[in-house]
C-alpha cells in the first residue's frame, strides 16, 4: 500500500464541511451552555449538560481535520463525496478503524476536561 497511515482517509471535501460546522455548532451550543450556568450559579452538577456538545462538536471537528468519519470507519465504508462505498482494502479498513478511535478517544478526553473545567470554575 503506497498509504501512510496519516493520509488514509474516508470522506471528501464536502463531508467534511458538514463535520466542521456541526463541530462548530455543537462546541458553540457547549461554551455558550457553560457560559450561561456559570453566569446565572446554576448547580455545578448542571454543567455536565455541556459533556456531550463538546464531545459531539470536538469529534465533528476532529473528523474534519484527519478527515476520517468513525462511523463510516467502523463500518468499512467511506463517502468521497459520489456516495457511500465499501472499502475493498483490509488493510485500509483496519488503518481507518485505528485512526476513528483515535479522533473518538481525543474528543473523550478534550470534553472531560473542558467539563472538569466547567465544574471547578467557580460562580460570579
Amino acid at each position: 500500500m503506497s498509504e501512510t497511515v496519516s493520509d488514509v482517509c474516508n470522506i471528501g471535501s464536502r463531508e467534511r464541511s458538514k463535520r466542521r460546522l456541526l463541530g462548530f455548532v455543537a462546541l458553540t451550543a457547549g461554551i455558550a451552555a457553560a457560559f450561561v450556568l456559570v453566569v446565572y450559579d446554576a448547580p455545578r452538577w448542571w454543567r455536565l449538560v455541556i459533556f456531550p456538545l463538546i464531545w459531539l462538536g470536538g469529534l465533528g471537528l476532529m473528523q474534519a481535520r484527519d478527515k476520517v468519519c468513525i462511523s463510516l470507519a467502523a463500518r468499512g465504508m467511506r463517502n468521497m463525496d459520489a456516495g457511500e462505498e465499501s472499502i475493498a482494502d483490509a488493510q485500509l479498513a483496519a488503518e481507518l478503524r485505528h485512526k476513528a478511535r483515535s479522533i473518538n478517544r481525543r474528543a473523550l478526553i478534550t470534553a472531560v476536561l473542558i467539563t472538569i473545567l466547567a465544574l471547578v470554575f467557580p460562580a460570579k
